[in-house]
């Protein structure tokens, strides 16, 4: 079984406004919400390659409603929210004719109590499960996901990370399955880094980036990809299809040329589309991926 973990999800509030005056009433053209979070995200291609997965963090107050709605539309997502008191956090997403404006709030409180609620639903991850550990983490909660981390590795879980600098680098050492690099939690020479954490243990290394050659990176070998989209729609949730994709192929017993096809193949299909890429997508693209092996 596949788990992904958001430890701060979002309800995502998406206006449009022909150009922002600030200081001013402004009134939008269009409103949208959606259920926004790293791992749903990779829940939900999943879901589109019919693969099922179980989506776990934290949700709580009015807008959790709203939260598992969302969710029970795609049925291969099993939800395994720990529900808390505070509300689950509403981030505002502002778009006029030249930029998105992100508002992001700080996110809920999560109590002791709530917390050992959410460490106790771990118990059904089993040896040679996968666990996805996506977006960042809270402050307050920070050591002790590590700690999970480190003892779902010790127990042979496949472990994934996707997360904040912080977080990822005191993780690597814990040898996990794989970790997903891009812009804002590694800087520098990306080979190098990659290197540096193939050589601490690390399984696989993944890097992409909107607009630039994507990366696997494993012990024995360096591929690389450079197919973009001739037009970007929505560069949203491209990374999380990215991880997706890999996954996707992992399971399925694929190479890892396929599997880095397929990862590549899931973040253009989202690239070009208004959402999360299709399967029906995914597949129209795998064939134009092309995979150099560098090294």
């Amino acid at each position: 079984m596949i788990y992904t973990c958001t430890t701060n999800p979002s309800l995502d509030y998406y206006i449009t406004i022909p150009a922002v005056e600030f200081g001013k009433a402004n009134r939008s053209d269009m409103e949208m919400y959606d259920a926004g979070g790293k791992g749903v995200n990779v829940s939900i291609v999943l879901n589109n390659f019919r693969i099922p997965s179980v989506c776990l963090g934290f949700l709580g107050g009015f807008t959790k409603e709203f939260f598992l709605s969302f969710i029970s539309n795609y049925p291969n997502i099993q939800p395994l929210f720990t529900m808390i008191k505070d509300n689950t956090r509403i981030n505002v997403k502002i778009m006029d004719n030249v930029y998105e404006t992100s508002i992001n709030a700080k996110g809920p409180h999560i109590s002791d109590e709530e917390f050992n609620r959410f460490k106790s639903r771990l118990n059904n991850i089993y040896s040679d499960d996968y666990f996805v550990l996506s977006g960042n983490i809270e402050e307050e909660i920070k050591d002790r996901m590590i700690s999970i981390i480190s003892d779902l590795i010790a127990d042979n879980v496949k472990v994934l990370i996707d997360t904040d600098k912080d977080v990822m680098e005191r993780c690597v050492d814990f040898k996990p399955f794989a970790i997903k690099l891009n812009d804002k939690n590694t800087s520098g020479d990306i080979n190098q880094i990659a290197r540096d954490y193939l050589n601490r243990g690390v399984k696989n290394v993944l890097y992409s980036a909107p607009g630039k050659p994507s990366y696997l990176f494993t012990p024995d070998r360096t591929l690389t990809c450079e197919n973009f989209a001739d037009s970007l729609i929505n560069v949203t949730g491209s990374a999380d299809s990215h991880v997706a994709g890999f996954l996707y192929g992992v399971i399925r017993g694929a190479d890892q040329i396929e599997s880095f096809k397929y990862a590549n193949a899931a973040a253009l299909a989202t690239c070009m589309s208004n959402d999360l890429g299709s399967k029906e997508k995914i597949e129209e693209l795998f064939d134009t991926i092309q995979v150099k092996e560098i090294g």
